[in-house]
């Protein structure tokens, strides 16, 4: 079964090396979606797949991604509604 996850990531997460973390992690579970920095500096993700890869995903977020991180904090939203997302983004290279 597939679902959908929406993150906010809060704190020590700009300059760190998260987005490209959070995209590599994704791609690596096949989840689809995008990860982006907003104008407050949060991170943003909108991740949807299979329901046990999205699982093993939020562990990851909430251990935390990068050792570079100091502090942060998240809020997390599952949706029931699927976008159909068909690859992973992130507003890095």
């Amino acid at each position: 079964m597939k679902k959908r996850a929406y993150i906010e990531m809060h704190g020590d997460v700009d300059g760190v090396g998260f987005r490209f973390l959070v995209k590599q992690k994704a791609q690596s579970l096949g989840l689809k979606g995008f990860c982006k920095q907003n104008e407050d500096k949060e991170i943003i993700i909108d991740i949807e797949g299979d329901s046990g890869s999205l699982e093993e995903f939020l562990t990851y977020i909430q251990k935390g991604v990068s050792p570079m991180t100091h502090e942060n904090s998240f809020a997390i939203e599952l949706i029931d509604e699927l976008v159909g997302y068909t690859t992973m983004e992130t507003d890095i290279i």
